[in-house]
């Protein structure tokens, strides 16, 4: 009788689970939606934002591209082409916390970007003055492809560096 009772009492917890995820699933959604509706009546000023943040930098609109997923700041900068030490500076404008354009998560010593829904939302990519820089940055990273050494493989340490401490 006991193992009754600890049923229905598990199920019953299973089910008050299930309704609370089933809320919070209803509320994030109607979260989202009021944030859509809010971006898209707010789409002018959110593109001028973006304007303001990019400032012309084919860098900045491939890194709104680039950040359409989440990628980790070592491949984001291979992507761009540019040194991971400068990854800071075109990055500042586009995660500052006012804005909000790209979003930064550390795990660990990693870092991690990925853009905003807001920009995905204004059609960062089908606005014409985005879509030319983007256009010319891939450009020249076509051009830079060729110049490019070859990116060194990792090897295992020969059986000297395997000693130094």
């Amino acid at each position: 009788m006991s193992s009754n009772a600890n049923e229905s009492n598990t199920g019953s917890s299973g089910d008050e689970l299930q309704l609370i995820r089933n809320e919070l699933k209803r509320i994030k959604s109607d979260t989202g939606n009021i944030n859509r509706i809010i971006t898209l009546s707010s789409s002018p000023t959110i593109i001028q934002e973006v304007r303001k943040a990019i400032g012309g930098s084919r860098v900045r609109a491939a890194i709104l591209m680039l950040t359409k997923d989440e990628i980790s700041a070592k491949d984001l900068s291979v992507k761009l082409g540019i040194d991971s030490a400068n990854l800071a500076r075109d990055m500042r404008p586009l995660t500052d916390p006012n804005k909000g354009f790209v979003t930064v998560t550390e795990v660990g010593r990693q870092r991690f970007f990925q853009r905003a829904q807001l920009v995905d939302l204004i059609g960062f990519e089908a606005i014409p003055e985005f879509a030319e820089l983007l256009k010319q940055w891939e450009e020249s990273r076509k051009k830079q492809a060729p110049m490019l050494p070859p990116a060194p493989t990792q090897q295992a340490p020969t059986q000297e560096q395997s000693n130094v401490s």
